[in-house]
């Protein structure tokens, strides 16, 4: 008699089990003696492979094999399973950046640390007064631990803000006007506005709009520098953030000016508070230190000191060269000079003033970058850095 479709029909008792029996060995099935049920039917199921005995399911050696498979199958996928949870678990999910603007700035926040600001408004509450209410800085500046790499206001320089840029003189119909220091009443620079052009998880570019103004004798403020600015704030791995500044310069219609000659005029960077000569040190592309690069010309300044979770690092790298110019001059501060604080200037008219027209990109088109890490960068690799952004 053969098991399959069909249905098997016995008298209930030994008769019946004996069938049962005999109907496992000829489908393979190894297993324990059959129970049967009130009808004492043997039954069978789609597919015939799969047999019942009594209510017991027997199987062909063939679905006994599939069910191994499935058996080790979902074994193997729970191992895999396990790594790939441990592996998250140790290589957690990179934050995205997220954007604000608010009370006159544009924050960038990682993880939940503010790491980069754009004041485009004035600062409010500004130490000595509102004559110092500065716009138009990076502040904060941090690499992605969050150490504050940037400085406003010290106590012994109340107008520098971070990251900034202004000219120290200008010279507009033969009177120069002084628009570094805000307090001399002379000239200033201001934010007029600023927009996120784009954002992703790793990348924010922002456009600023800000201006140069100067104040004559006997008159209100007048403008006579239009600046565009492109901020790109990109991080570059677990522990490296990137800035670069396009800074683009151009006289107000029917305004002549010239970009006077001084020993400090334009982009700078005064450093965090925690750094001085005993626990930070500087060098440069030219091979100097804070005590001896003063005046001297440099593709790029490193400045690293120590933080609580180690060292880290603020390269400074100006584009002149990359322009097709010639290296900018560079003003920093000795140990002698409040203590060896740290501050750099890139300086485009340190030997020569240069007007202010299109063809003079030293004055016109400037660009920078800002590399601000959580290790040291030694000067073989800031140079092997500098030299990849000039080939670009």
């Amino acid at each position: 008699m053969k098991l399959g479709r069909e249905r098997l029909e016995s008298a209930p008792g030994e008769r019946n089990e004996r069938r049962c029996r005999s109907a496992r060995r000829r489908e393979g099935w190894q297993g324990r003696a059959p129970r049967t049920g009130g009808s004492g039917l043997v039954q069978s199921l789609r597919p015939p492979s799969i047999v019942f005995c009594a209510g017991l399911r027997t199987r062909t050696p063939d679905a006994r094999r599939a069910r191994q498979v499935r058996y080790w199958g979902s074994k193997i996928g729970l191992v895999v399973t396990a790594a790939l949870v441990v592996c998250i678990g140790a290589f957690p999910a990179r934050a995205e950046f997220k954007v604000a603007d608010k009370d006159g700035r544009i924050e960038i926040h990682d993880g939940g640390k503010r790491v980069f600001g754009w004041q485009h408004g004035p600062l409010k509450n500004p130490k000595g007064g509102e004559i110092f209410a500065g716009s138009a800085f990076v502040h904060p500046l941090c690499t992605p631990s969050g150490f504050e790499l940037t400085r406003i206001q010290p106590g012994d320089h109340l107008h520098h803000f971070g990251v900034w840029w202004p000219w120290k003189l200008v010279t507009v119909k033969g009177k120069k006007y002084i628009t570094w220091e805000m307090q001399q009443k002379q000239g200033r620079t201001v934010g007029v506005s600023a927009k996120v052009l784009s954002r992703s998880d790793d990348e924010v570019l922002i456009e600023a709009r800000n201006r140069t103004e100067i104040k004559p004798d006997g008159a209100d403020y007048m403008p006579v520098i239009e600046e565009r600015a492109l901020m790109r704030f990109v991080r570059e791995g677990d522990d490296t953030y990137v800035l670069d500044l396009t800074i683009q310069h151009l006289p107000v219609k029917d305004v002549d000016v010239e970009i006077t000659k001084y020993r400090y005029s334009g982009f700078s960077w005064r450093g965090t508070a925690a750094w001085n000569k005993d626990n930070s040190t500087m060098r440069t592309s030219g091979g100097h230190d804070r005590d001896n690069a003063n005046h001297e010309e440099a593709d790029w300044v490193t400045v690293d000191g120590t933080t609580e979770a180690g060292r880290a690092t603020m390269l400074l790298m100006s584009g002149a060269a990359k322009n097709g110019g010639t290296s900018e001059r560079v003003r920093v501060w000795d140990s002698n000079a409040h203590r060896g604080a740290p501050f750099v200037n890139f300086n485009p008219v340190a030997k020569e003033s240069l007007p202010l027209v299109a063809t003079r990109k030293e004055v016109a088109m400037r660009k920078y970058r800002l590399v601000l890490a959580d290790r040291v960068i030694e000067p073989d690799e800031a140079d092997k850095i500098w030299k990849a952004w000039k080939a670009r």
